[in-house]
């Protein structure tokens, strides 16, 4: 695991794990890492155990702004089993907060971690392999989703903080019926804007049109809009990995990845601020993988994955490109093939064999 800082105190590539650890994050579970109160850093990702799909979450941090690490510390009790799938956030009061999936309940379950407290169970059964995500609200709030899998329905869940430590026990992002023996292998992502509004996108083939779906919560997550089609799929293409993002001018960004006819881009389609409408999709890239959108005091960025059959680059751009503002005109040359993980990875909720 390495750590690299862009921009005016640019820092070249810094080794994070040790010599004798070996990393297993990749496009579905990428290291987490925060920047908490006082410019301290602090990353957590996952490492192979001996055994198939086996592993634990080690955490490291950072005092001299990613110069030198820590050595890396367990996120969870000591066991030899599956934990992966995290995603991080920072509470209004400083606290790293970590969610993850293990195995620790005899199915992959949900678990959240605040600070230096002891983790907690939040739901002892859920999807085996897509992404939680966490996010941290401007006015202190909490917030967490996930895939579930109740009677193998995959539809996302909603969790709200409350208290010093704990959650509530959550609600439907929306009622999609997903019912699947395996794992979509695509989670959900969480963005709130300036005005306070939470949105959410979604993959899901489940009742209606199987595509990439958003909606929105105008009362910091305890209810829902009804859910609104960004992208379609369709006989031979698939859509998947979205990616949330606001705008400077308060409109909303949703990029995803689209395969078909033997080519793979990422595309995006942009919500108009003042009318709601969606633009038609913008190519942003030939290939590509995984977008992941930041937005800072000074502008916008897109990170992804540049794959070819002779390794992988992971390229940062202005988020302009997004709008068209400034083109984009980068072509990863991965040939539209699939990353590796795409072809099965995780285990069947009915039967634990492989999918």
């Amino acid at each position: 695991m390495f750590y690299r800082r862009l921009g005016p105190r640019s820092l070249e590539p810094v080794r994070v794990s040790p010599a004798g650890l070996e990393a297993t994050a990749h496009g579905e579970t990428p290291p987490a890492l925060e920047v908490l109160p006082g410019g301290a850093l602090i990353v957590a990702y996952p490492v192979a155990l001996p055994g198939k799909w086996k592993n634990e979450i080690r955490v490291q941090r950072s005092a001299d702004g990613g110069a030198h690490w820590s050595p890396p510390e367990l996120l969870h009790a000591e066991r030899h089993g599956a934990h992966s799938f995290l995603s991080s956030a920072v509470s209004s009061t400083g606290e790293p907060v970590f969610a993850w999936l293990d195995d620790s309940t005899g199915h992959m379950g949900l678990h959240v971690r605040r600070g230096d407290a002891t983790p907690v169970t939040l739901d002892p059964e859920t999807c085996e392999c897509c992404g939680t995500a966490l996010l941290a609200g401007r006015k202190g709030q909490l917030w967490l989703a996930y895939r579930d899998a109740d009677d193998d329905v995959r539809d996302f869940r909603f969790l709200r903080a409350v208290g010093a430590g704990g959650f509530d026990a959550g609600r439907a992002v929306s009622t999609d019926g997903w019912k699947l023996q395996g794992c979509p292998h695509t989670g959900a992502r969480l963005v709130e804007a300036e005005d306070g509004t939470l949105w959410a996108t979604w993959f899901t083939a489940g009742d209606g049109q199987a595509g990439i779906y958003v909606t929105s919560s105008a009362d910091a997550g305890a209810t829902f809009a009804t859910r609104e089609l960004v992208t379609a799929a369709a006989p031979g293409r698939a859509v998947r990995h979205p990616e949330l993002g606001v705008l400077p001018d308060g409109g909303l960004a949703v990029v995803y990845e689209e395969e078909g006819e033997g080519k793979r881009s990422l595309q995006a389609r942009v919500q108009d601020a003042r009318t709601g409408r969606w633009s038609t999709a913008r190519q942003v890239t030939v290939g590509g993988s995984y977008p992941r959108w930041v937005a800072a005091e000074g502008g916008t960025s897109l990170a992804f994955t540049c794959g070819s059959g002779t390794g992988a680059q992971i390229l940062v751009v202005d988020g302009a490109v997004i709008t068209g503002e400034k083109p984009s005109g980068i072509d990863c040359g991965d040939g539209g093939a699939a990353p590796p993980e795409h072809a099965g990875h995780g285990k069947s909720a009915s039967s634990g064999e492989d999918s």
